[in-house]
């Protein structure tokens, strides 16, 4: 019987972990590289970030990294969202990829 419970509480666990994650968490192919993200970072292919503030505005999030580098993640389904960074400019339409 406990482990029967130990398996139930150890499945919701999991199953709150999971609606937790932000609908743009995981990898994505977005034009010229993949795009990981986490709850908590953001990797282009250089390494992990830390994601230091998020905002979100309706269904569209600002995520804030170091030296106040900011990018806007919008429009975001299951399979897609478009990219834009505040800095350079650049705005990507980005797909997920499936694991």
């Amino acid at each position: 019987m406990l482990r029967l419970a130990a398996a139930v509480l150890l499945a919701s666990t999991l199953s709150a972990a999971a609606a937790d994650e932000p609908p743009y968490a995981g990898s994505w192919d977005c034009e010229v590289s993949t795009f990981t993200f986490t709850a908590d970072t953001y990797d282009s292919g250089e390494g992990p970030m830390p994601i230091l503030k998020t905002e979100q505005d309706g269904g569209a999030y600002i995520l804030t990294f170091a030296d106040d580098y900011r990018i806007g993640l919008a429009n975001i389904t299951a399979t897609e969202m478009d990219w834009s960074s505040e800095t350079s400019g650049d705005m990507f339409h980005c797909k997920k990829i499936d694991k």
